[in-house]
């Protein structure tokens, strides 16, 4: 079968590699379409911290159950299907408590392990999702973003009822604040330098946009909410100056949610956090529940994947899906692989 390797950075190999079987409890994968994250991107360049090359990449991806294993009983051949690309032991303190997405040693598919980017993919049959009879593979290669977007949102509590700001429009982004208004946040406001992306935003029905390279955000955030601001912040674009900016904009007492991936180190200002009692709170990608929250607003169509979708590209030219994006950052948010 057909396999992309990321081999270095900027450099895709193809190979032609046997085809997996399934083994007890596994079953395998029919790759139909798997999607570019932010994260393939950093490691594409050989930023993101915790990818090592060489590295078969893809975990946004759905598919049908070519072959069922031994013991798998709730699966079939034939069953359209997305899957949860985390490996976690199942036996550290955080798997224990229900914690798995930061288990003790972690591992994800496509990252530090084999991913989708290949014809068919062997994996273990609890982390399979079937996909509702009227979703697509398109929308079911997108679920593994939205829920991203959830698991951030679900962070601080939840945040129905609150007032929430995303920095950052991009794919992740913009399903974060999707999923806030879908979570019944009072108002949700984004941000980002491109207007591209923020017309995306409106059409996806952000309530408030903020062009912050023209437009001054403190002075915007107090003429929409005034001087309370923000209830939570969430960080979506992954550089020191959005963390910065967060720190120095929030609310004495308010959370910032940290979701983006840092590919260098950020300088921010301490003092702040500590003077004003902020919160700084990580998410690592998500749990079960989020997946199945994901599923549910994205096929009542509460959240759009749709025109989020940029391109599509035959697995044969992964290497040339990178350089699009490259050369269409303001308008290539999710650009999706035919396998």
């Amino acid at each position: 079968m057909l396999q992309m390797t990321l081999v270095s950075p900027e450099t895709i190999t193809q190979s032609n590699v046997p085809e997996p079987k399934a083994a007890k409890g596994q079953v395998v994968i029919k790759i139909i379409r798997s999607g570019i994250c932010g994260s393939d991107i950093h490691a594409y360049y050989g930023k993101h911290p915790f990818i090592s090359l060489p590295v078969v990449p893809g975990h946004e991806f759905a598919g049908t159950i070519a072959e069922v294993g031994e013991g798998v009983a709730n699966l079939t051949v034939g069953d359209r299907v997305t899957v949860m690309p985390q490996l976690f032991c199942g036996t550290c303190r955080n798997c224990k408590t229900g914690r798995y997405n930061i288990c003790s040693v972690l591992k994800v598919i496509g990252c530090q392990d084999p991913g989708a980017s290949q014809e068919k993919l062997a994996v273990d049959a609890s982390l399979v999702l079937k996909l509702p009879d009227n979703m697509d593979f398109d929308r079911g290669a997108m679920l593994e973003p939205v829920a991203v977007g959830v698991h951030a949102c679900q962070r601080v509590g939840g945040v129905k009822n609150k007032r929430v700001l995303v920095l950052g429009a991009g794919t992740i982004g913009n399903l974060t604040a999707q999923a806030a208004k879908a979570m019944g946040a009072e108002a949700v406001m984004i941000t980002d330098m491109s207007n591209p992306r923020l017309e995306l935003a409106k059409k996806c029905g952000i309530d408030y946009t903020v062009n912050i390279g023209s437009t001054d955000l403190a002075t915007e955030i107090n003429k929409v909410w005034g001087v309370d601001g923000a209830d939570v912040i969430i960080e979506c674009v992954g550089v020191g100056a959005a963390i910065e900016q967060a720190i120095q904009i929030g609310r004495k007492g308010s959370d910032i949610v940290v979701a983006g991936v840092f590919g260098d180190m950020a300088t921010v200002n301490m003092g702040l956090v500590q003077d004003k009692e902020l919160s700084l709170i990580g998410t690592l990608m998500y749990v079960k529940e989020d997946w199945l929250d994901a599923i549910k607003f994205v096929n009542e169509g509460t959240i759009a994947v749709e025109p989020l979708m940029s391109k599509h590209f035959p697995l044969a030219e992964l290497g040339a899906a990178f350089k699009y994006i490259e050369q269409n950052k303001d308008t290539a948010l999710k650009v999706l692989i035919d396998v």
